[in-house]
C-alpha cells in the first residue's frame, strides 16, 4: 500500500503514544504499519478489521493527512428538537419545577409532558431520555426532601433511638 508522508515515523509513534482515544490510536497504528511496508493482509491479522476498512483508513490519511483519521462530525442520531428550543429547555430544567407543574422533582415522564406542553412536540419516553443525555443532563435525581425537614431533629432521632434487643 502506498502511504503519503504527511509526518515522520517518529512523529507518528509520538502521536500513537499520546492518543487518548483507542479508535484514533488504532488508525494511527494502521497507517504507521502501512508506512513501514506491511501489507493490508498482515495489518488485518493484527487489528482484526476487514481489509477494506484498513485500506479506507490509509486512503483517508493519504488524502487528508492526520485530520482524515478523526471521526467525521454529523454521525449518529439527530436530536428531536432544534437548537433554539433545546436552549429554552435547558433554562427551564435549570429553573426546576414550578408550582404550576404540580411536582417537586422532574422525572422522565414529567419532562416528556413538559416538552409536549411547552414545545408542542410529542416524544416517547426513551427519546426524552436520549435528548436529556445528549444535552448533558441525567435523568437520575437525588431523593426529594420534604421542605419542612429539620436535619438536627433527624440526627437527634437517630441518636436517641435505642437498639432493638436481640
Amino acid at each position: 500500500m502506498h502511504v503519503e508522508t504527511h509526518c515522520s515515523q517518529e512523529e507518528m509513534e509520538r502521536r500513537i503514544r499520546n492518543a487518548k482515544q483507542a479508535k484514533l490510536r488504532q488508525r494511527l497504528r494502521i497507517v504507521s504499519w502501512a508506512g513501514c511496508g506491511e501489507t493490508a493482509e498482515a495489518i488485518v491479522e493484527r487489528v482484526g478489521l476487514s481489509r477494506r476498512r484498513v485500506q479506507d483508513w490509509v486512503a483517508r490519511y493519504n488524502e487528508h493527512g492526520l485530520d482524515g483519521l478523526q471521526d467525521r462530525p454529523g454521525r449518529g442520531r439527530k436530536l428531536p428538537l432544534p437548537q433554539q428550543p433545546i436552549e429554552q429547555l435547558k433554562q427551564r430544567l435549570d429553573e426546576g419545577p414550578r408550582d404550576s407543574d404540580g411536582v417537586c422533582v422532574f422525572t422522565g415522564t414529567v419532562i416528556q409532558q413538559l416538552i409536549e406542553r411547552e414545545f408542542s412536540t410529542s416524544l416517547s419516553l426513551s427519546t426524552t431520555y436520549y435528548l436529556l443525555h445528549a444535552i448533558g443532563y441525567s435523568w437520575l435525581v437525588p431523593r426529594p426532601r420534604h421542605p419542612q425537614a429539620d436535619p438536627q431533629k433527624q440526627e437527634a432521632f437517630k441518636k436517641g433511638t435505642p437498639r432493638q434487643a436481640r
